[in-house]
């Protein structure tokens, strides 16, 4: 039986209503249209339009994956990221909108570097798919970035993402567990890290908790390990009136701060999401 895009979108909106998926409208147009590349005009206006048995088959199968809880964009392999796509991997974590608040607050730092001297250098710990530094870099024009990745299969696809949004020359792909293989000062230091309590890990969804890399959200019984290491020892890589940016749980401001104050770090900034939540903290060293 041929089968329309309406009749497509449709078919995927009601299996995942019956299944129970939240926003199942949002996901099937989500996916229908990444998948046979359409806009969300083309689904409007060739509503009508049959679809090839191919791609009837990849609807099908995009179906399935979906209600064994596999995330929409680890189905289309790629995520939007502050206007920008990028490519997923194995190993590298699903970039988020929460996420963006981190770009939103390092941005007027960077380009205020740059009016003053000419050029900003950015290390991005635990890089991922690149979409942090890369969102700086695609915004900052003078911006250079070392993305650091403990995991090859990141790397790989942080590079891949830097060449196909045209950034390779300002992006270097840098294999190293946290510091250990990072060198020179930078102005401005920026993560994701790990933040995900042991208990916490536990709680997770099936779509981050079986398809998100572990790597990249176990932070340690109570989820600040990470940060334990960043407020120790990203001074040494900071440039005078360098800034540190990091991504935090909604629970976790008050721990954080503390961890980087008792390191004799300032607070010069903190943001909330758009849920309202707390998400990004901001430090400079003392007398900086």
């Amino acid at each position: 039986m041929a089968l329309s895009l309406s009749d497509a979108l449709l078919k995927m909106r009601m299996a995942f209503d019956a299944s129970g998926i939240e926003d199942a409208g949002f996901e099937a147009k989500a996916l229908l249209t990444g998948l046979l590349e359409f806009s969300t005009l083309d689904i409007a206006i060739r509503a009508d339009l049959i679809l090839k048995d191919e791609q009837v088959v990849l609807i099908n199968k995009a179906i399935r994956e979906r209600l064994s809880g596999k995330p929409v964009y680890r189905i289309l392999g790629w995520r939007e990221f502050y206007g920008l796509k990028f490519e997923l991997s194995e190993e590298t974590l699903e970039p988020r909108s929460d996420t963006e608040t981190l770009v939103d607050a390092i941005l007027p730092i960077s380009q205020k570097i740059i009016e003053e001297r000419g050029s900003c250098s950015i290390l991005d710990l635990g890089t991922g798919t690149g979409a942090i530094a890369l969102s700086i870099l695609h915004n900052c024009e003078g911006a250079t970035a070392v993305g650091v990745d403990v995991s090859d299969d990141a790397l790989k696809t942080a590079r891949q993402n830097s060449k196909q949004l045209g950034l390779a020359d300002r992006f270097t792909a840098l294999r190293s567990n946290w510091f250990s293989n990072v060198d020179g000062m930078f102005d401005i230091v920026v993560s994701n890290p790990p933040y995900i309590s042991v208990k916490a890990m536990g709680e997770l969804s099936i779509e981050v908790g079986e398809h998100d890399p572990h790597l990249a959200l176990h932070g340690g019984d109570d989820g600040l390990d990470a940060y334990r290491l960043l407020a120790e020892q990203s001074v040494g890589y900071l440039k005078a009136g360098g800034t540190i940016g990091l991504e935090i749980g909604f629970d976790q401001n008050d721990s954080v701060k503390r961890l980087f104050l008792d390191q004799d770090l300032v607070l010069t900034g903190e943001y909330k999401d758009l849920g309202g939540r707390d998400r990004v903290l901001l430090f400079g060293s003392c007398g900086k």
